[in-house]
């Protein structure tokens, strides 16, 4: 009986090493925008100091409707790997590669040349934008690691587009006496 004992108690500690329990991490992509039109996720794992207030980002733009290259062809993805500055939104695009339904690879625009890089200007989104919206989402979960705070996975901080108000109604206006 304790021969039997010893073994089960071996198999579950070998299982054990071989398949630890997950850690209650904090999904690598997560979702920072949602409008109707397209939904941003961010590569939380692959985030890096570039230089002091410089961070690598990678994020993927998922399109409800697909969209036309300029070689007219057709892609519902967008990855893209840029450095971004938070005080004010600053980016810089260093990587594009879009892709179709399935994930079917219709572009890799490849690495822009580092000495290219040093060049290029720090784009700052357009107000009231879904790039301005999902990088400033961005910037928060930057800031948030930054500083040392990681925020649990379902509290992860999330834009989404306002929603446009009804018309309201006018209401009539009675005398009372």
């Amino acid at each position: 009986m304790i021969r039997y004992a010893t073994r089960i108690a071996l198999i579950a500690l070998l299982a054990c090493l071989v398949n630890p329990v997950p850690a209650r991490a904090q999904a690598p992509w997560r979702q920072v925008y949602k409008d109707a039109d397209v939904t941003v996720i961010f590569d939380t794992a692959s985030l890096a100091l570039q230089s002091p207030g410089t961070w690598t980002t990678v994020t993927s733009w998922d399109y409800a409707r697909p969209r036309i290259t300029e070689q007219k062809k057709q892609y519902s993805r967008l990855v893209e790997r840029a450095y971004v500055r938070c005080s004010p939104v600053r980016v810089k695009r260093v990587r594009s590669t879009v892709y179709a339904a399935n994930n079917v690879l219709v572009r890799d625009e490849g690495e822009v040349d580092p000495r290219d890089q040093a060049h290029m200007v720090w784009d700052r989104p357009k107000q009231g934008t879904s790039g301005k919206n999902a990088f400033e989402s961005v910037c928060g979960i930057i800031a948030k690691r930054a500083t040392g705070k990681s925020a649990p996975a379902a509290a992860a901080p999330t834009k989404t587009a306002p929603k446009k108000a009804a018309p309201k109604a006018t209401a009539k206006k009675t005398a009372t006496r």
